[in-house]
């Protein structure tokens, strides 16, 4: 075999092990219990989920599959984690922030919700004195659920709800996360753009309707620091939402001259929008 042939043979050899490579690489077990995640923007905050999904499969669930008085790791498989990006409030308890296991006591009245700093398989080794966080929750009759999910509700600027179900039981866990607090940390870090995230603080007290006042006062830091046709606007509509209606219309008008001077092809519509339902009243 002349030496072309045996380079070529060689190639096409380390090819077929570098593609097998790749095939076992890309293969994934089946699972019974699948895993699953799930995310949430809550403010300034951002909740993750991560667990595995037993499903029910004609089982009783309560009280035998997972027994009632009993620590579950409340999902499959490793122990359910919940990540959170800042400070929250669970329960009206303050927990840090950072990656925590998630775990629940059934029982036939209200459960126990616990935040556990050792991350583990299942339960079995669980610890309490890793306990961070343990509060009291009262569960509710839902619809059936074959697979064990966890989900968001209710969710505000500054607060929601998350909520495990499986079978017929829905078991929903408040948190708050303190954006108002998030906020002023924010502020005092962002160095190089403070007016953005001032005006983004007025646009939460905007869309939660709280706090108008303290929206009105960081949209004015915002505008002193860098006026431009974004946070004129934000001025307006918090002025229109305390009933200011005139002065609403004043500056609406100031933020579509600032941002066609800014720039020419400046899009205006959404703020031409607003006038003419100000200007209706």
């Amino acid at each position: 075999m002349s030496r072309t042939r045996i380079v070529l043979a060689a190639a096409i050899a380390l090819a077929a092990v570098c593609v097998v490579g790749v095939v076992h690489a890309q293969q994934k077990s089946y699972q019974l219990s699948p895993a699953a995640s799930v995310t949430q923007t809550v403010g300034l905050t951002d909740i993750t989920v991560v667990y595995h999904r037993p499903g029910v499969k004609g089982r009783k669930i309560w009280g035998e599959l997972v027994p009632y008085d009993k620590v579950w790791r409340a999902g499959a498989n490793e122990a359910t984690s919940v990540t959170f990006s800042t400070d929250v409030t669970i329960g009206g308890k303050s927990l840090k922030a950072g990656s925590y296991s998630f775990f629940v006591i059934p029982r036939q009245g209200d459960w126990s919700v616990i935040l556990n700093s050792q991350p583990q398989w299942g339960a079995f080794s669980y610890d309490s004195t890793k306990n961070v966080l343990q509060s009291s929750v009262k569960p509710e009759a839902a619809a059936n659920e074959e697979r064990l999910s966890y989900s968001f509700t209710d969710v505000t600027g500054n607060s929601a709800k998350l909520v495990l179900r499986w079978e017929k039981i829905a078991l929903p866990v408040e948190i708050e996360v303190g954006t108002d607090a998030n906020f002023t940390k924010a502020t005092k870090a962002a160095a190089s753009m403070p007016a953005q995230v001032y005006n983004n603080y007025a646009l939460y007290c905007l869309d939660s309707k709280t706090n108008l006042d303290k929206g009105l006062e960081a949209v004015e830091k915002s505008i002193a620091i860098n006026e431009n046709a974004s946070n004129l606007r934000m001025k307006a509509e918090l002025l229109a939402q305390s009933g200011k209606t005139a002065d609403a219309i004043a500056i609406a008008e100031k933020a579509i001259t600032v941002g066609k001077a800014a720039n020419p092809n400046f899009n205006s519509s959404e703020i031409e929008e607003l006038l003419a339902q100000w200007k209706k009243k």
